[in-house]
């Protein structure tokens, strides 16, 4: 018979995360709106590198293929929508795919795969996608934060 050892050493619990760029966070995410009528003229270049430089900061977490896993998949379902005639047809039926993103970043948030940071802004751009055009939007805004956030990595 197997005998299992139930007092295993239990892995260290996780620290709370670094509050410190809350309102810096929150004053970002008033920014990024993809509606045209609302949408800032610098949203695909400074308030994609502010974006790219929160997500820097201050940790290691968050590699580039990982980030890269979330921008791809996004890409991949706005080109399953601008692909076809019917694209508000196309994106009703594949809205549900393209908010289950938020899961996923949560669940890598959860598995400390992404920090906060990532997980805020990612979620907050998929809240704010509505249709075929606001995902397009989407899709450009975090093409551009890729692009800084590489910048970025070259720097350091």
């Amino acid at each position: 018979m197997t005998q299992y050892n139930h007092n295993r050493e239990r892995s260290p619990q996780r620290t709370t995360p670094d509050v410190t760029y809350q309102p810096q966070i929150d004053a970002l995410l008033r920014k990024i709106v993809f509606s045209r009528s609302d949408m800032p003229k610098d949203i695909f270049s400074d308030i994609a590198e502010e974006a790219a430089k929160i997500v820097k900061n201050g940790t290691n977490k968050n590699k580039r293929t990982q980030l890269r896993r979330f921008y791809d998949e996004l890409v991949m379902w706005n080109d399953s929508v601008q692909m076809v005639k019917q694209r508000a047809e196309k994106y009703d039926e594949l809205a549900p795919f393209i908010k289950m993103l938020k899961a996923k970043a949560a669940y890598a948030k959860g598995r400390d795969h992404v920090d906060e940071k990532f997980e805020k802004i990612f979620s907050h751009c998929i809240n704010k996608i509505e249709n075929h055009e606001t995902l397009l939007y989407c899709k450009l805004f975090m093409e551009a934060f890729m692009g800084y956030y590489r910048a970025l990595e070259n720097k350091s």
